[in-house]
C-alpha cells in the first residue's frame, strides 16, 4: 500500500493532538516466568500447612537474558539515532576541535567582528539543533523511566498476591529463616568503566552546573555591562558578551548531551539489575506457591494538564521530533538562498543567527518546564513503587531497609546559595516563564522591526536572549546533576529492598552475614495499614 499524504496529514494532527497525553502515558507488564509443573512448596488444603521438603533454589537468571520490554524491542527510527551520536564521545571531541581551530584562527588573523559572528552563528545553529536534541532525549528518558517502573510494579503486584495467599506459619517461617546474601556480583556489574573522555564530561559538567560557575557567569557579565561606558555600548562592545555566551552555551548543551547518555546507560544498568533480582523472587514464589497467574499490565498515571502546559507539551512535540527538523531545513535552505542578494554581508550572516538565537531563547525555557514536569512525575511513580514495597515488607511481617541518604538532599540541609538557587531554576521552570519568554521575543521583534533590522538591532535582539539562554543551560545542567545523584541514590534503595525480601525467600542452608547492619524504619507488628506518612520518610 503506497504512502497516502492525506492520511499522513490526519496521522501527524492526531499525533500533534494528543502528544501531551501520549508523552506521560505508558504501559508495561513484567514477563511472567512461570513454575515448573508439579512444583509447590505448601498445601493450601491442609490446614495444618505442611512444609514439604523440596530442594528448589533461586533460580539465577543474568540480566541481559530478561526478556525485553517492548519498548527495548522497537528499532530506533534516524532522530534518535541523531540523538544517540550527538552525545557521543566523538560528537563532543569533535566539537572541541573545532572550537581549537577557531581560537587558533583568532590567533593568528585577530579577533575581527566577522571571526566572531562566526563563532556565534555556528553556535546559535549548534545550540539550535540541540535543543530540537535535548527535548527528544528528554521524552525518550521520561517514557523509558515510566515503562521501567510499571515493569516493576506489575511483577511487585504479583509478587504481593503470591505473598498474601501464603499461610501466615508459612511468612513467619520465611521471617525466622531469614538469610543475608551479599549478591557482590550484582553490585559489581553495576561499577562503571569510565575513560579518560567520560571523566573529564563529568567533571566539567559538575563544574559547569555548580554555583561557583554561576557566580562566576554573572559577574563576567556585570563587568561586561560595566565595560560598555568605555566601548561607547557599540557594536564591537556587544559582539563580546555574544561571543562568550555563544561559546558557553556550545559547551554546556554537548556536555549535557553526553553526560545524560553516560547516566542514562547506567541508570538502564541498574534497572537490569533490580529486574533481575525481581525475576528471582518472582520464580521463587511461584515455586512456594505453585501460582501461574500471567503478570498485570500498569499503565503510569499521567499528570492533570492545563492548556498553558499542554500548549507547552505541542511545541515541545514539534520542536522535538521530524517537524521540527523540517521546519529548520526550510528555514536555513531560504537562508541561504537569500546570500547572494545580501553580498554575504555581516547582516546575512546576523540573519540566522537572530532567528535561531530568539527560538533557542524560547526553546531553554521550554527545556526546563519539560524537564521539571518530567522529573517530578518519575519522582511520583517511584512513590508508588515505595509503597508497594512497603506493603511486601508488612506481609513477611518485616522492617524495611532504610533509604541511604534519606535526609542528606532535604531542603533544611542545603546551603543558602543552594537553594537560592533552587528557586531561582523553580521559577524558570513554571509555565508562566515559559510564555513570558514568547512574549520578550514578540518585543524584540518589534523594537527590531522598528530600527529596520539594522546590524544594532539584529544584535540587540541576539544578546539578551543569548545571555539568558546561557543562564537557563546552567540551570538545566545543574538540575540534572541533582535529579542523577537522587535517581542513584533511588536505584540503590531499590536493590537493597529487592535483597532483603529475596534474603526471605532464599532456600541455601548458610550464607555470609553482613558486617555493618543496614539501618531500618521499624514497621509496627500490630499495625492495621500502611499510611502515608510512613513511607513519606522516604525522599525519593
Amino acid at each position: 500500500m503506497g504512502f497516502s499524504p492525506v492520511q499522513g496529514v490526519k496521522t501527524f494532527f492526531h499525533n500533534l493532538k494528543n502528544a501531551p497525553d501520549n508523552q506521560y502515558t505508558t504501559q508495561a507488564a513484567a514477563p511472567t516466568r512461570p513454575p515448573p509443573m508439579g512444583h509447590k512448596r505448601w498445601d493450601s488444603t491442609d490446614s495444618t500447612t505442611s512444609i514439604q521438603k523440596v530442594e528448589l533454589s533461586v533460580l539465577s537468571t543474568p540480566a541481559e537474558s530478561l526478556p525485553k520490554r517492548d519498548e527495548e524491542k522497537k528499532k530506533s527510527n534516524i532522530l534518535d539515532a541523531v540523538v544517540e551520536a550527538a552525545g557521543s564521545r566523538w560528537a563532543l571531541g569533535i566539537t572541541f576541535l573545532l572550537l581549537i581551530a577557531w581560537g587558533v584562527w583568532g590567533i593568528v588573523g585577530g579577533p575581527t567582528d566577522t571571526w566572531q559572528v562566526i563563532l556565534q552563528d555556528v553556535s546559535s545553529i549548534q545550540a539550535y539543533f540541540s535543543a530540537t536534541l535535548l527535548l527528544r532525549q528528554q521524552q525518550s528518558s521520561c517514557k523509558d523511566i515510566l515503562g521501567r517502573i510499571c515493569t516493576l510494579l506489575s511483577r511487585g503486584q504479583s509478587n504481593e498476591r503470591m505473598l498474601s495467599a501464603l499461610p501466615p506459619a508459612e511468612r513467619e517461617r520465611l521471617r525466622t529463616k531469614k538469610q543475608v546474601r551479599m549478591r557482590n556480583e550484582i553490585f559489581d556489574s553495576m561499577q562503571t568503566k569510565e575513560d579518560v573522555l567520560d571523566r573529564v564530561a563529568n567533571a566539567v559538567s559538575a563544574a559547569v552546573g555548580s554555583l561557583y560557575f554561576l557566580a562566576i557567569y554573572w559577574a563576567g557579565i556585570i563587568t561586561w555591562v560595566v565595560w560598555g561606558v568605555p566601548l561607547q555600548w557599540s557594536n564591537t562592545w556587544q559582539l563580546y558578551v555574544n561571543t562568550s555566551t555563544a561559546l558557553q552555551i556550545t559547551v554546556t548543551t554537548m556536555f549535557l548531551q553526553n553526560i545524560r547518555k553516560q547516566h542514562d546507560k547506567h541508570l538502564a544498568k541498574c534497572i537490569k539489575n533490580i529486574e533481575q533480582l525481581d525475576t528471582e523472587i518472582e520464580t521463587e514464589l511461584r515455586l512456594l506457591t505453585g501460582d501461574t497467574a500471567a503478570n498485570p499490565v500498569v499503565a503510569s498515571t499521567p499528570p492533570t494538564l492545563n492548556r498553558m502546559q499542554k500548549g507547552i507539551d505541542i511545541y515541545a512535540f514539534i520542536v522535538g521530533g521530524s517537524i521540527g527538523l523540517t521546519i529548520s531545513a526550510a528555514v536555513f535552505t531560504l537562508w541561504a538562498a537569500i546570500g547572494h542578494q545580501l553580498e554575504f554581508d555581516d547582516n546575512w550572516w546576523l540573519i540566522i543567527g537572530t532567528y535561531t538565537g530568539l527560538i533557542g531563547f524560547i526553546d531553554s525555557f521550554i527545556m526546563k518546564n519539560v524537564d521539571y514536569r518530567e522529573t517530578e512525575l518519575a519522582k511520583q511513580h517511584f512513590q508508588r513503587l515505595l509503597e508497594q514495597d512497603y506493603q511486601l515488607f508488612k506481609l513477611l511481617d518485616a522492617d524495611m531497609p532504610a533509604a541511604e541518604g534519606a535526609d542528606d538532599n532535604t531542603t533544611k540541609k542545603m546551603p543558602l546559595g543552594l537553594r537560592l538557587s533552587n528557586a531561582v531554576g523553580d521559577f524558570c521552570a513554571t509555565t508562566g516563564a515559559s510564555y513570558a519568554a514568547v512574549g520578550a521575543v514578540v518585543g524584540l521583534l518589534i523594537v527590531a522591526s522598528a530600527m529596520q533590522w539594522t546590524e544594532t538591532g539584529q544584535l540587540l535582539c541576539n544578546t539578551p536572549t543569548m545571555i539568558v539562554e546561557g543562564f537557563l543551560l546552567i540551570m538545566l545542567l545543574q538540575a540534572h546533576n541533582f535529579a542523577d545523584g537522587r535517581r542513584r541514590v533511588i536505584h540503590d534503595d531499590i536493590l537493597r529492598r529487592r535483597i532483603a525480601i529475596q534474603g526471605y525467600l532464599t532456600s541455601s542452608d548458610e550464607a555470609p552475614t553482613v558486617e555493618k547492619p543496614t539501618p531500618v524504619y521499624v514497621i509496627s507488628t500490630d499495625e492495621k495499614q500502611a499510611s502515608a506518612q510512613d513511607v513519606s520518610g522516604y525522599n525519593v
